[in-house]
């Protein structure tokens, strides 16, 4: 039982500049075939996952010495070197790609199709989840992307989908512990988040937008729907979102880290037997189509009556928005509930735009308008 690190080279964004990916490999005992993969910073300027995954190094590192990590595991510190690099006047902007505007998460690469195409080409035995990553790697082998941004996509891709279970560690602006996942995958879902002690649980059919953890589940939903991979069988994805931009310190990672710990072993690819009985979440599921990116109405300073956490009621008062540019005694803009449910996020700059998000609120029913291929915000 060994851990490796090995560096994945990218292409050139200049002469004489180029990136590296870092991949840490726990190959474990082999007293199990399943295997995870981790990655943090996929959206560059979200750094709590970062020290997350310091410390899932470190206390992996102890359980390896121990004997106890079963299957393989693999980690990413940092999923988009080339968004860490970009700086605007020593502020982080690593979301979108200054080449061309596009959100670093989407557009990844979709091989469904194709995967369609293999089954009406060839046998494949139910369950056989050796046999299914291998053919979503020679599907993938035909690509070899120039572009780094394209390159660095394909090569995540191509790792993710060798394992079982993939953790993508994302934040938000300023909010609470939430995760994304499928309706199909829901316990395991609600299996990661009591292990994390996270509330809420927000889950699809399909978020459109071509997002890392769809691009994941893409080939495994074909499969289920073919009826060749059960659900205990079929490759799990979430998006872990840990809470918001500033929310990084030692005690959060700590409890992030073991939380990740916990599902792992309640998965059966490590031993871990911490516990803590003292705090406990009772997740609660939300459909994506029930959240509400609730805009400013006007520009202004936005001062908050509800905080990310809080229970909301339709008609609740949310936040009020401050026109600078009025006179003193002009009234606030009133901004309000439109679902009963929870307040999620919230922004952190308070200088806000007409039409710019300022909370994300959660409730139990769909809204008009949201539908299945469109419902990722790019903020």
């Amino acid at each position: 039982m060994t851990v490796h690190k090995e560096t994945i080279d990218l292409p050139q964004v200049a002469p004489g500049a180029a990136h590296q990916l870092i991949r840490y490999t726990f190959d474990g005992t082999g007293a199990t075939t399943r295997s995870a993969y981790i990655q943090a910073g996929l959206h560059a300027d979200e750094h709590p996952g970062l020290l997350v995954v310091h410390h899932l190094l470190r206390m992996l590192s102890a359980l390896e010495a121990d004997g106890r990590i079963k299957g393989r595991i693999v980690l990413l510190p940092f999923a988009n070197p080339v968004g860490m690099s970009q700086r605007i006047f020593g502020m982080p902007t690593g979301r979108f790609n200054l080449e061309n505007g596009e959100n670093f998460n989407r557009h990844f690469p979709s091989i469904a199709g194709a995967v369609e195409h293999a089954l009406s080409d060839a046998r494949f035995e139910r369950n056989d989840v050796t046999q299914f990553k291998a053919l979503f790697a020679r599907l993938l082998a035909a690509q070899s992307p120039r572009d780094p941004v394209r390159a660095n996509k394909l090569h995540l891709l191509r790792e993710a989908l060798q394992h079982d279970i993939l953790l993508d560690l994302h934040c938000d602006t300023r909010g609470i512990l939430h995760l994304y996942s499928t309706r199909a995958q829901e316990m395991r879902a609600l299996r990661l988040a009591k292990a994390m002690r996270i509330e809420a649980v927000f889950l699809e059919e399909r978020a459109g937008g071509g997002p890392f953890d769809e691009a994941y589940m893409e080939p495994w939903n074909v499969l289920a729907s073919a009826g060749l991979v059960d659900s205990a069988q079929s490759g799990f994805a979430a998006s872990v979102e840990l809470r918001g931009q500033a929310d990084v310190s030692d005690e959060l990672a700590i409890a992030d880290a073991q939380g990740i710990l916990r599902f792992l072993a309640a998965e059966s690819i490590i031993d871990y037997d911490e516990h803590d009985a003292e705090r406990t979440a009772e997740p609660r599921v939300y459909p994506l189509e029930g959240l509400s990116h609730v805009g400013a109405p006007s520009t202004g300073i936005v001062v908050y009556a509800k905080q990310p956490g809080d229970t909301v009621a339709r008609g609740d008062l949310i936040a009020e928005i401050v026109r600078i540019d009025a006179p003193p005694d002009a009234p606030r803009e009133r901004v309000l509930s439109d679902v009963d449910g929870i307040f999620v996020v919230a922004q952190h700059f308070r200088l806000v735009k007409a039409g710019q998000r300022i909370a994300l609120l959660a409730g139990a029913t769909p809204l008009p308008g949201r539908t299945a291929g469109n419902l990722l915000n790019d903020f």
